[in-house]
């Protein structure tokens, strides 16, 4: 493995790319609904879908450009891609409104951060590697280091610089991918090999087992990404917080605590069973969004967050994991249609919380729900969007479970066998 350091030492930091990617914006839409930009919470919510939206037609595509253009090549684009997109983020506000700057700036940095996705799991995988679960749950807790990086690092420099510096900021997260460019190209990569089983094109279509695999982590990445994107606007503008506060106890301690969970995981994941870990936090990740619902305390509901983050530690790399065994190790096309699901869960579930909400104030559901359970008003038609959005970890405990049958039914068995 000596000979691969360079390689995992890159996939560590192309991890933490994609989290700067995915976290920084929504740090900042506080910044954008607030004079002098004024942008709708309806509009913030589409950037996330966009976000997503554009990985997923990345992955799409990605299933059939990787094998024909190397794991190699993908990856430094990944990484310059997105050292651009954070360059125009910088740049193109001074030059053009916030909201077209923004998606513009998107566009790269969602291109980027697709290509990371499908391209660095089979790279950490292809590495020979006994514990395999292990290492690929150590490669995602790097995703929660830049998590906590994006959100801690963002908002102190906010503090410093003040929100009106926020561009400097974007300019200067634009040198982790730059410098992570070369790495890659110095760095050697080996390729999955051909002969693993995992359905290839239109055969994963007739493929019910990688249904429920890819249904799994479409959940996963849903309710992963709609609790530490919205937790902290909703406790501040629900509870009037500081957003600092909000930001290091809601999103920076979700951060944390995933972090944690993807490290003992990746110290003991091949001494527990995967899909009954996995089970088990879909569980707790249910009652941490019941929780942020139905509670009026705005301590307990970032402490929901925040145990949140323990509980999707181990869906999305675990969810990998299970799919690779099942598979006898996968195919850079199986880890593309996974990191599809799981973009397409990442885009839709924010999407979902957004618009309810809106639709509860126009139906009059939140002043119902805000008399129930003693919500204010302006909170209770967020809480009513996590309310519906726990629907995610609930499909997946069921998914899971399925899988978990599946197994140690006599076809499993003997398919294991």
């Amino acid at each position: 493995m000596k000979k691969y350091k360079l390689t995992t030492v890159a996939s560590y930091t192309g991890y933490i790319v994609q989290a700067l990617v995915n976290n920084f914006l929504p740090l900042l839409y506080v910044i954008f609904n607030a004079p002098p930009y004024g942008v709708k919470i309806e509009q913030l919510g589409a950037l996330s879908f966009i976000n997503f939206t554009l990985q997923l037609i990345v992955d799409v595509l990605s299933v059939y450009l990787v094998p024909k253009f190397g794991s190699k090549r993908c990856v430094v684009t990944a990484q310059g891609l997105s050292a651009l997109g954070f360059l125009c983020l910088a740049v193109l506000p001074n030059l053009l409104p916030i909201y077209p700057a923004v998606l513009v700036s998107m566009l790269f940095l969602s291109l980027g951060s697709g290509l990371i996705e499908v391209v660095v799991s089979p790279i950490i995988e292809a590495l020979p590697n006994r514990n395999k679960s292990g290492s690929m749950s150590l490669l995602h807790s790097f995703y929660s280091w830049g998590q906590v990086l994006a959100v801690a690092g963002t908002t102190l420099l906010l503090l410093v610089l003040e929100n009106g510096r926020w561009q400097l900021i974007a300019a200067l997260w634009a040198l982790l991918p730059a410098v992570n460019t070369f790495l890659f190209y110095k760095a050697p990569i080996l390729e999955l090999p051909a002969e693993h089983t995992a359905p290839h094109g239109a055969a994963i279509l007739k493929d019910r087992g990688l249904w429920l695999f890819l249904i799994v982590i479409l959940c996963a990445g849903a309710a992963e990404i709609t609790m530490v994107q919205w937790s902290s606007f909703f406790v501040q503008t629900g509870f009037g917080l500081q957003k600092w506060v909000c930001d290091l106890l809601g999103p920076c301690a979700f951060a944390v605590l995933m972090g944690l969970g993807r490290v003992l995981f990746g110290l003991i994941g091949d001494r527990i069973r995967l899909d009954a870990a996995i089970f088990g936090c879909g569980l707790l990740c249910l009652a941490c969004y019941l929780t942020v619902a139905f509670s009026s305390n705005a301590l307990l509901s970032l402490i929901a967050c925040a145990v949140c983050g323990f509980a999707v530690s181990v869906m999305w790399p675990g969810t990998y994991s299970l799919a690779a065994k099942h598979y006898g190790g996968g195919t850079t096309q199986m880890f593309g249609f996974l990191a599809m699901a799981g973009d397409l869960g990442c885009g839709f579930g924010p999407v979902l919380l957004t618009g309810l909400t809106a639709l509860s104030g126009r139906l009059g559901l939140d002043r119902a729900f805000a008399r129930t359970f003693h919500a204010t008003g302006e909170q209770a038609g967020m809480q009513l969007g996590f309310l519906a959005t726990s629907v995610f970890p609930l499909v997946m405990i069921l998914c899971t479970a399925a899988l978990m049958k599946k197994k140690n039914s006599p076809a499993g068995a003997a398919a294991k066998n």
